[in-house]
């Protein structure tokens, strides 16, 4: 049993928690990228309550708050794809993540949006 155990602890340090922690960290850096362009959305697209110190245009600092976080995402992608790359796996399968992770993207900008316009 405690060999069984060893070869389970051993398997799960060498592929499954480097697996898991890199997949957690892109998805985590998604979402913050996506919480930020869909605020930028919500400041550019209706006049918020909070003044922005009075001389700047609200829908000035949501697309530069969007660029942003448009921005963010790309790198985030960007490091993704490189390190799909580096893991030598065939072309199609890269081509899905990408298809993937894009399409995610735009889904919770998406429904982060329809929350915060349910208000």
């Amino acid at each position: 049993m405690a060999q069984v155990r060893a070869k389970w602890l051993s398997f799960y340090a060498e592929r499954v928690e480097p697996l898991s922690k890199e997949i957690f960290s892109h998805v985590e850096k998604m979402i913050i990228g996506t919480l930020i362009v869909s605020a930028g959305a919500h400041v550019s697209s209706s006049e918020p309550a909070i003044v922005l110190f009075g001389y700047l245009r609200h829908g000035l600092i949501g697309r530069g708050v969007m660029l942003f976080g448009v921005i963010l995402l790309f790198l985030n992608f960007v490091d993704g794809l490189y390190k799909l790359a580096r893991l030598n796996w065939h072309i199609a399968y890269q081509v899905l993540m990408t298809i993937i992770y894009v399409s995610l993207s735009v889904r919770l900008i998406q429904l982060i949006l329809a929350f915060r316009g349910g208000e």
